[in-house]
């Protein structure tokens, strides 16, 4: 099910997309204005309600606007779903005889090795977004990654493949909910944050995960 556009929610994407007006609370409506090719009195009007749960003043074709500039682009969403379907081809191919599904570089770049998948919590402002990030399983690696941001959720799976399979899946479940990243706001993996927020589908990784490993073993 969508979100829905409430006055708070619409001011909270509009911060993460637009950045932060003088207050560093509410969204820099001037820049909003200028993306969109709209004044900012309008932008104004549109963030106008009695409380942050109304019924956000946005017009739906203004609406589908914003989202279109939250969500990363379709050549981003086009090139998941490619590397998705690789990473099921490769799964598949781990359990032929012999090594006969397995390709010399995968063992070289590590990727056959486990992996770690975590949900990083990150502060913007006054604001949380959550990030998917991939890693081996190593304590420097896990080290650095909290370093970016509160794990909040976590999975072991046996290969990078897996990890990659796991990540869509959970993106595609988070869909109305993503949006793209600045770079000062995340360190890399741009594309695959989303709004950190009450109506937000909580992400479950380990279940995820052990019913990825089932059904790949049948």
């Amino acid at each position: 099910m969508a979100p829905v556009w409430t006055r708070s929610r619409l001011e909270r994407a509009m911060c993460l997309r637009f950045g932060f007006g003088h207050d560093q609370v509410s969204p820099d409506t001037a820049a909003a204005a200028a993306a969109m090719g709209v004044t900012r009195r309008t932008v104004q009007r549109w963030l106008h309600a009695k409380h942050g749960r109304s019924v956000a003043h946005i017009p739906a074709k203004r609406l589908e606007q914003l989202i279109e500039l939250l969500l990363p682009r379709a050549e981003t969403l086009a090139r998941e779903e490619q590397q998705a379907r690789y990473a099921y081809k490769a799964i598949d191919g781990l359990r032929l005889p012999r090594k006969m599904g397995i390709k010399p570089a995968w063992e070289k770049q590590r990727w056959l090795e486990t992996h770690r998948v975590v949900v990083l919590q990150i502060p913007v402002g006054h604001l949380r977004i959550r990030q998917l990030a991939i890693t081996r399983d190593e304590p420097n690696r896990v080290a650095e990654l909290a370093r970016r941001g509160k794990v909040v959720d976590e999975a072991l799976v046996p290969t990078r493949f897996h990890a990659t399979v796991l990540v869509h899946e959970t993106l595609a479940q988070l869909g109305p909910w993503r949006f793209q990243a600045g770079d000062d706001q995340v360190v890399q993996g741009f594309t695959q944050a989303w709004m950190a927020e009450g109506t937000t589908p909580k992400t479950h990784l380990s279940s995820a995960a052990l019913l990825l490993t089932r059904a790949r073993r049948r």
